[in-house]
């Protein structure tokens, strides 16, 4: 049996700040790679990164996305604008 010392109040407030923060990013990755599959399936491919959803989210518009993909496919990117 592993034994773990006692953290103190400020020791557990740094690693739940840590897990605050962490939280959202895994949410925004995984919005992203949600709508770069989403569109993959219309044949709109674009690279990976963070960096690259702007140019993504632009892409819902396209003719190629069926209106009500794209009325799903906007949720996605309203979510991925709040955080």
């Amino acid at each position: 049996m592993r034994f773990v010392s006692v953290k103190s109040a400020e020791q557990q407030a740094a690693l739940m700040l840590h897990r605050t923060r962490e939280l959202p990013v895994r949410q925004r990755t995984m919005l992203a790679t949600s709508l770069r599959a989403h569109l993959a399936e219309f044949g709109l491919i674009a690279p990976q990164g963070i960096h690259r959803v702007e140019k993504l989210a632009a892409e819902v518009h396209n003719p190629a996305v069926p209106p009500l993909a794209r009325e799903a496919l906007m949720v996605l990117v309203g979510e991925l604008a709040s955080l």
